[in-house]
């Protein structure tokens, strides 16, 4: 019998690790790398989980599967408080469904739930009552899951969650042990199914504070694009302004040139020639792109790192890129050139470089922008975050929104004195 106990044990303890790797299947990639090594971290966790069932510890046991839980997931590309999630989800799933396993089988056959676990003859009733509800529980979890997108919660959330399901655990396994000699559990099952409503409301919950945070960001996202937006337009605007001043006085400017001359042909009529052809020189933009957008940002770009003393090299194709609009253009290359000017200014002059590249190579369009910066932790990088004081750590995060609505891909290498951006998109958009 205990040989039994273990090998149908070990069946629901492995069955419990394949339902949760599958459970994400359609969801989230696969890491690739060092793949095996991760497969058999998993085999070796679950072995271990099997080894202490011989122990017989309930909490053990519980903080064993939650292992398990968490190993599997691993194996997927998910954020970290994402996968923690879903392993809380996994493992409520596997105790949801031996208790309302053990309860069936107790009110069916109209047993107590001691009597229910001491019957050799049900064990086995009792472990594909518990595999069945696994399977049918895991593949409505799997179906919800893949109809949303990643939850955006926090520790202190999911903290709260953890301590309800302590609470719910351990609530329950008091009542279990006061009734299971004289009842058969038809108040366990009512119980157990108020529990799993709750627990159903608070995932929905979150799942609306997730939401919320997500619209939010895209909020955000709008008012940063529309401020980068409206600051190039202003520029645009002050050169147009500035274009019709010099169109106003250009007649004057001729008439006095000419006088000039008349009078005295010399050096300071040509010296007055050349002042104003500098100042008609100055107007114009020193870039031409087919972009227009593209046209306005580097010429900005070119201005300011002139101002702040940053040595601006560049290496670009002209091509239109129409495919991309001109709200996502100002993201991208706005976003990027700030980032670079910011980092520059950090340094001393003389350290102050930028290098830009657009062209197009093997039928993708490359975007690539270095710059110089301080020497940081090349691990302390990620999207949301920024080591400038008053940002939100949200430009990056953006850019990488603008990218992938193309199917573009966004890299980015970080060394000790350097930063690079590389992006890049399929030429035939």
């Amino acid at each position: 019998m205990i040989k039994l106990q273990f090998l149908l044990d070990c069946t629901t303890t492995a069955l419990i690790a394949v339902l949760c790797f599958l459970m994400l299947l359609k969801k989230y990639e696969i890491k690739q790398d060092k793949l095996w090594l991760r497969i058999l971290w998993v085999g070796c966790i679950t072995a271990l989980k099997m080894c202490t069932l011989l122990l017989r510890i309930p909490p053990l046991n519980l903080l064993s599967t939650l292992i398990v839980c968490i190993s599997v997931i691993s194996i997927y590309k998910c954020k970290l408080i994402t996968g923690f999630i879903y392993s809380l989800v996994a493992l409520m799933i596997a105790l949801v469904s031996e208790a309302l396993a053990i309860l069936i089988i107790s009110d069916f056959y109209n047993h107590t739930i001691t009597v229910t676990l001491g019957t050799t003859d049900l064990m086995w009733h009792r472990h594909i009552w518990n595999w069945i509800l696994q399977i049918f529980l895991s593949r409505i979890v799997a179906l919800i899951i893949r109809k949303n997108d990643n939850m955006r919660v926090k520790w202190n959330e999911i903290i709260f969650y953890v301590l309800l399901l302590l609470f719910q655990i351990i609530l329950f396994a008091s009542i279990s042990a006061k009734i299971q000699d004289y009842m058969s559990g038809q108040l366990l099952i009512f119980m157990m199914s108020g529990f799993m409503i709750l627990d159903i409301y608070i995932m929905y919950i979150l799942h609306k504070i997730s939401l919320s945070r997500e619209n939010e960001q895209k909020i955000n996202l709008m008012q940063q694009q529309e401020q980068l937006q409206l600051q190039m337009y202003q520029e645009l605007q002050k050169k147009y302004n500035e274009t019709c001043g010099i169109a106003h006085d250009i007649n004057r400017h001729i008439k006095s040139l000419k006088s000039l001359i008349l009078s005295n042909p010399n050096k300071q009529a040509e010296n007055y020639l050349k002042d104003l052809s500098n100042e008609t020189a100055r107007l114009c933009q020193s870039i031409k792109n087919q972009n227009p957008m593209l046209e306005i940002i580097l010429n900005t770009v070119l201005e300011k790192c002139e101002k702040n003393n940053i040595l601006l090299e560049m290496n670009v194709e002209d091509f239109p890129m129409q495919f991309i609009s001109d709200i996502d253009i100002t993201t991208i290359f706005s976003n990027l050139f700030d980032n670079a000017v910011d980092a520059c200014m950090e340094l001393s002059k003389s350290q102050r470089k930028i290098h830009f590249v657009l062209k197009k190579q093997i039928g993708l369009i490359v975007i690539r922008i270095t710059n110089s910066c301080k020497d940081t932790d090349t691990n302390a990088f990620h999207f949301h975050h920024s080591t400038k004081a008053n940002h939100s750590g949200i430009g990056l995060s953006n850019v990488k929104k603008s990218v992938k609505k193309y199917d573009g891909v966004l890299s980015i290498q970080q060394e000790k004195n350097q930063f690079c951006v590389s992006v890049t998109f399929n030429e035939n958009m």
